[in-house]
């Protein structure tokens, strides 16, 4: 009898591993492929300084051992006003959506990072890490967007089915880092501009979008890992300024060096959650107190908080990266107001 039964659960694991790596297949991104440079060695990007993101023992060790601080129950919270169609001139209009989607509005253009309006993070749309509250705008009364800004190819940071419905709505130019553009075009994406650490691209006669360094990994199948880069985007705008997306990053001394090369700068956008445990996370997450030295570091003079409270992505806490961040400005002694947690759906504005 045990051994049948033995028998029958090897089976069914055998069954489930042979259905994960089929989608594990199924649902990785082509390779890049190009010339070898100081974060590219021919077959997989790296961060600078040699710093790694985690690999499966240590995935498995945190796994086994978490102590996840609580998320609330689900909240379905009223979307924020529609955005204005344009803002034109030196204004900037920062609208926080989820996550790192955040809506950029600026001498006539509209700008979009990391669009994800998922239910689910995940490769499946029945498991993996879900949606804590909706985005905080409508997807219909997103304005017509003229840029997308895509960090990396993670599914908390490209969701495939918003970018392939705003490219068939409205058309705009994609900045991608390298390896991506082969993916987007897959899905009926054009108009992509690929891009490296360190490359500048005009998108008009007033606007110049420069690629810079980040610190952290992609992936989205099991066969694909660092197979694309990873980035963020400095938004060099002749009227209304600098404007920095840090998209997904750990905290590094390049940041110091973005500083250099383009501040001050007008608007920075920073990520402060999905930090803990430290030792597992800090290589591709910065807590809020790097937060805070990123501020300073590139000399920015408004910075607005990302890559919170939307999924419960690591074991901080849904309301603990907000908290963590005052203290940490208060530490600082950097001022609330030149650091803010917009709520979902809020805007500021800078006059």
């Amino acid at each position: 009898m045990w051994s049948k039964v033995l028998l029958g659960l090897g089976v069914l694991i055998l069954v489930v591993v042979i259905v994960a790596l089929i989608i594990g297949y199924a649902v990785s991104g082509p390779r890049y492929s190009g010339p070898i440079s100081d974060h590219f060695d021919g077959n997989e990007f790296q961060n600078l300084d040699g710093v790694k993101a985690k690999g499966f023992r240590e995935v498995l060790a945190w796994s086994l051992n978490r102590h996840r601080d609580p998320w609330p129950a689900y909240h379905n919270d009223p979307p924020g006003p529609p955005p204005p169609t344009r803002v034109e001139g030196r204004t900037v209009r920062v609208t926080f959506i989820n996550h790192s989607t955040v809506l950029l509005q600026f001498d006539g253009l509209n700008v979009l990072t990391d669009p994800v309006y998922y239910e689910r993070v995940s490769p499946v749309q029945f498991a993996g890490p879900k949606r804590n509250n909706p985005p905080g705008i409508r997807f219909d009364e997103l304005p017509k967007i003229d840029v997308l800004l895509l960090s990396h190819n993670h599914w908390d940071h490209l969701d495939i089915g918003t970018v392939q419905k705003l490219c068939d709505r409205d058309k705009p130019t994609v900045f991608c880092p390298l390896g991506l553009k082969a993916f987007l075009e897959e899905k009926n994406c054009r108009n992509v501009q690929e891009m490296d650490w360190r490359q500048s691209v005009a998108f008009n006669d007033s606007t110049a979008i420069h690629c810079v360094p980040a610190q952290h990994f992609s992936g989205r199948g099991l066969f694909d890992r660092n197979a694309t880069l990873w980035a963020g985007y400095v938004i060099d705008s002749k009227v209304a300024g600098k404007l920095y997306f840090v998209g997904d990053s750990g905290y590094g001394t390049f940041f110091k060096d973005i500083g250099k090369q383009f501040g001050p700068l007008r608007l920075a956008l920073i990520p402060i959650g999905a930090y803990k445990p430290p030792w597992f996370m800090a290589p591709i997450h910065c807590s809020p107190f790097e937060a805070v030295q990123i501020h300073t570091d590139v000399q920015s003079q408004q910075s607005v908080a990302i890559h919170f409270g939307t999924f419960p992505l690591a074991d901080d806490g849904a309301a603990e990266p907000v908290r963590d961040l005052a203290k940490a400005l208060a530490e600082k002694n950097v001022s609330s107001e030149r650091f803010q947690a917009l709520k979902a759906g809020a805007s500021l504005v800078l006059d």
